[in-house]
């Protein structure tokens, strides 16, 4: 079974150096494949037709090298989705003569991206293929009877529909998945996400009916620690949501991380440990996590290092997409539990407990971020940096108003009042339109 890494996201590419890294993690992991697709290579994607330069194919193969000393496998991706017309002889002469290329680099093993695009068909391709699934299947088939004419090489293929929402809920009732599962060579792999792009959970029935209508197991593009969709937050808990009944229902799992490199340590260490691990659980995966993790945060002058609680600490406070880590959760939990009344009794002892907790946060939150300031892997610091100042900001916001209120004001007194101003940074286009849309509990807007 295929299991890894993609890099596979919108946003700036990762260094070479940083791929090294992925690559050790990866290993370590258990894991055997790293796919090769950053958006942020215009050849992949906006210039599928023009051949690598001499220095980009040479990086390419030294990558794929240091990744095969490492036990890992190389994909490498290419898009021709934006902008392609299927039936033209010219187009499919460049995407073959893309093929050639690559596979004469040694690097026959290839993924075809064609997801986030319009599901239309090209004007030009209308009187050729009897549907968009038909014309992408025909041009997936097309790249893997190359390889096999040259030498063999494996071919995964990443579906314009690959969640359930994407399909209105129902897999089986999709007419395009329907065709695609009919005309893709049963050898070629096909992505899939879940019942969402970011799935919060998987479940195995899900799984059977997109092996159904696929007519082949499913490759899992996991986006669960992805974080491109949302540039104000970092993933570095566990992966959750997905139980080891789906492992005999797939075909491979490869996780699309966070963009920072560095943040992804936790990331492809419990993706591995729930693939290898027969009684994985979450929060004991990541404290093994966590404690391999903890020598990359070093001090730059000394011996010391940021102590274990306060790694631990940084993965809670930003846990997963869907929920905020133990004590972190537990923490606000209480205070919006303690806040829950007209005014606060400050004598209360629910709301001393509640004010104790987040006064602890707060101050842990102040150590971590000082000591992240100091340590000497500086872009492992600047995985982190602005989500960490956020926190820290955001606690302490939260802090001054539970102190005001702590203080026994009058009736008659309103927060803020003097010095106790501390939201002047919440400016921009953004909180703009988050004021005009006033979310309810549940996400609606109110109309």
């Amino acid at each position: 079974m295929l299991t890894g890494v993609i890099e596979g996201f919108y946003g700036r590419d990762w260094r070479q150096d940083e791929r090294l890294m992925v690559f050790d993690w990866t290993a370590a992991a258990g894991m055997n494949t790293y796919v090769y697709g950053p958006k942020d290579d215009v050849h992949v994607r906006a210039r599928w037709r023009v051949p690598y330069g001499t220095d980009d194919l040479a990086r390419l193969t030294g990558l794929a090298t240091e990744a095969r000393g490492r036990g890992l496998g190389v994909f490498v991706a290419l898009a021709p989705c934006l902008d392609v017309t299927y039936s033209d002889a010219a187009d499919r002469a460049a995407l073959i003569a893309r093929v050639d290329q690559l596979a004469g680099a040694g690097l026959r093993d290839l993924v075809l991206l064609f997801d986030d695009i319009p599901s239309d068909l090209p004007e030009a391709d209308r009187g050729q293929f009897d549907s968009f699934a038909a014309a992408q299947a025909d041009l997936a088939n097309l790249v893997l009877a190359r390889l096999r004419e040259t030498g063999g090489g494996q071919v995964l293929f990443c579906p314009t529909e690959y969640c359930g929402r994407m399909t209105g809920g129902d897999p089986r009732g999709s007419a395009y998945l329907q065709v695609l599962g009919r005309a893709l060579d049963p050898a070629i792999g096909v992505f899939w996400t879940g019942p969402e792009i970011v799935s919060a959970t998987i479940g195995a029935d899900h799984l059977r009916a997109v092996a159904e209508v696929l007519c082949r197991k499913p490759v899992i593009w996991d986006n669960f620690h992805a974080n491109d969709y949302d540039i104000r937050r970092v993933h570095a808990g566990p992966l959750g949501g997905r139980g080891r009944d789906l492992l005999p229902l797939v075909a491979g799992w490869i996780t699309n991380p966070n963009n920072e490199a560095e943040a992804n340590f936790p990331a492809i260490h419990t993706t591995g440990a729930y693939l290898n691990d027969p009684d994985y659980d979450p929060v004991r995966a990541m404290a093994r996590a966590g404690g391999d993790w903890q020598p990359r945060f070093r001090l730059a002058f000394g011996e010391g290092a940021v102590p274990p609680d306060l790694v631990a600490l940084l993965s809670d406070l930003f846990w997963q997409p869907f929920a905020l880590g133990p004590r972190t959760e537990g923490v606000l939990a209480a205070v919006r539990a303690a806040l829950d009344v007209a005014r606060p009794d400050p004598g209360d002892p629910v709301w001393q407990a509640a004010l104790a907790g987040l006064r602890a946060l707060k101050l842990d939150v102040n150590r971590l971020f000082t000591l992240m300031t100091e340590i000497a892997n500086r872009d492992l610091f600047h995985a982190f940096h602005g989500y960490l100042w956020e926190a820290q900001e955001e606690l302490g916001h939260l802090l001054v108003y539970c102190d005001w209120l702590d203080s026994g004001p009058g009736p008659e007194e309103a927060f803020p009042a003097g010095d106790l101003i501390h939201n002047f940074y919440r400016l921009g286009l953004g909180v703009a339109v988050q004021e005009i849309l006033k979310r309810g509990p549940k996400g609606g807007f109110g109309h």
